[in-house]
């Protein structure tokens, strides 16, 4: 009994991933030339240099199929699937903050909110060998979620669940989504060192 009502009393991170735990570019990069049978490997860097992130925008800007969205969702997540399959995915860099969700996984509740796809989002949490400190159910992606975190949605869902929560996030637009739903943050800079922070 006592167990049950430290877990229901503890306090619940929210976690961005990209840019907060680790840099996902390269995955989506491997992903995107594999997509594109990899003829276009400089022009993809100088388009995300550009500041244009969204792969699907990229995609358009090299593929010779106008795709839908969803098509290219479904198509982005299958070429995925393979590569992870065939073990041809980039190794990660783990960011400071995975060693502090492991030096704090008792203490705390972990969940993530992520505008990326749940497969991938997953691949990235066991490479960095931290899946197993995450509430999986209960966290947010483009799968439990379709509405981006800039509106707050995401996040109210998650409050929803665990009143008592904080998000962790190199995200102003994040942080933005998260004052809407009322929830306090903390915006980190990528690869911060120091996680030492009085929650």
């Amino acid at each position: 009994y006592l167990h049950l009502l430290f877990l229901s009393n503890m306090k619940t991170i929210i976690c961005d991933v990209d840019g907060t735990i680790t840099n996902i570019w390269p995955i989506e990069k491997s992903v995107l030339l594999y997509m594109t049978d990899r003829k276009f490997e400089r022009d993809i860097d100088i388009i995300k240099l550009s500041g244009i992130s969204d792969t699907y925008k990229i995609f358009l800007k090299f593929s010779n199929q106008k795709m839908s969205k969803k098509k290219y969702t479904d198509f982005y997540n299958q070429s995925f699937s393979i590569l992870w399959k065939n073990g041809a995915l980039p190794a990660l860099e783990k960011y400071p903050l995975v060693n502090w969700i492991f030096a704090n996984k008792d203490k705390y509740r972990f969940v993530y909110a992520t505008g990326g796809q749940r497969l991938e989002t997953r691949y990235v949490l066991e490479s960095l060998n931290v899946a197993k400190y995450f509430d999986l159910e209960n966290s947010m992606d483009k799968t439990t979620c379709r509405f981006s975190k800039k509106t707050g949605i995401p996040f109210r869902k998650i409050k929803s669940k665990f009143k008592d929560c904080v998000l962790f996030s190199d995200s102003k637009t994040d942080c933005n989504g998260a004052t809407l739903a009322k929830i306090p943050f903390i915006l980190v800079k990528p690869k911060q060192n120091y996680f030492d922070f009085i929650l």
